[in-house]
């Protein structure tokens, strides 16, 4: 309503300008046919014309801004209805604008030297790995094997643990892990070699074995003949008089008069000149034995034929 009397006000001031020239021009020419007038130069009546051009055009121009005022009016009115194509487009492009952002911002983040960063894609997961353990080796020496040789006494493993991770990776890249459990599922061996250093009768008296039974004591006997300077020959008159005697028990006690051992020493006491042993350790009791016979005797076959004779030695 309001644009259309604006537009209906500038029809009617413009007929009303052209009207007015009209008439101007009209009395001009039937001034010309008349008698000019003696007392002054003739006039004209352009001046009141233009005057009046000069007024219409002042109207027209308040019209015209009177005009663009309402129609600003007008538009302020609807400006929140959005009625304007003009500020729909405007506002359309800033949210546009602020969705760009939006998922630059989410796609990429920037360090502080200014360089744009890409944030890839994270990913959780579970590894298992059997982590080897390897065994180590160490030695020790035995005369109970002879000098140079050696023998593997335990066998070297290898131990095995399966360990969990949780693994972090950014596009398939891992960036970090962390050990959730350790099972052990082969324990480790230590390996260990045994260095001989042992005489052929040291071997002698550790494949005897401890002597604790007769058979052993037996062996410990007889291995040990050579080393007191004699040979085989003498072990089968070793072997009759001590069995007379304690039936080769590291344990027999006499009695009667107290003697003890396998040799049946007098007090047993006597053993501790070779080792502090002597009531538990037969190789101690028998070491003893042959110095005895040695020293008294000489032989196991002279102590012999003195026990036959007397019945003790």
């Amino acid at each position: 309503m309001g644009r259309h009397s604006d537009s209906s006000s500038l029809s009617t001031t413009f007929t009303e300008l052209g009207a007015l020239a009209a008439r101007s021009l009209a009395s001009d020419r039937s001034a010309g046919h008349g008698r000019r007038r003696a007392e002054g130069p003739a006039r004209t009546s352009m001046a009141p014309v233009m005057m009046r051009a000069g007024g219409v055009a002042t109207a027209l121009s308040i019209a015209v801004s009177g005009s663009a005022w309402a129609a600003v009016n007008a538009h302020e009115d609807t400006a929140d209805d959005s009625g304007s194509p003009a500020m729909a487009a405007l506002g359309s492009t800033v949210s546009e604008e602020a969705s760009s952002q939006d998922a630059s911002a989410g796609a990429s983040s920037s360090d502080p030297s200014g360089a744009v960063t890409t944030t890839g894609t994270e990913t959780v997961s579970t590894l298992t790995e059997d982590v080897a353990d390897p065994h180590t080796s160490s030695q020790k020496e035995s005369v109970g094997l002879a000098a140079g040789e050696k023998k593997i006494e335990t066998a070297g493993v290898d131990g095995v643990t399966r360990v969990t991770y949780r693994v972090v990776s950014v596009d398939g890249q891992e960036i970090s892990r962390e050990m959730v459990s350790s099972v052990a599922v082969t324990k480790r061996v230590d390996e260990v070699v045994v260095v001989g250093k042992g005489t052929p009768q040291d071997v002698a008296i550790a494949q005897a074995g401890d002597g604790k039974t007769k058979a052993s004591a037996q062996a410990i006997g007889k291995a040990l003949l050579s080393s007191y300077g004699w040979g085989e020959d003498q072990y089968a008159c070793l072997d009759n008089l001590w069995t007379r005697e304690s039936q080769w028990d590291y344990q027999a006690v006499n009695p009667s008069s107290g003697a003890y051992g396998i040799p049946q020493s007098l007090p047993g006491e006597k053993m501790g000149s070779v080792s502090s042993d002597w009531a538990s350790n037969p190789t101690t009791q028998i070491k003893w034995g042959l110095g005895y016979i040695k020293e008294r005797y000489g032989n196991p076959c002279a102590a012999w034929a003195h026990s036959e004779a007397t019945n003790w030695y």
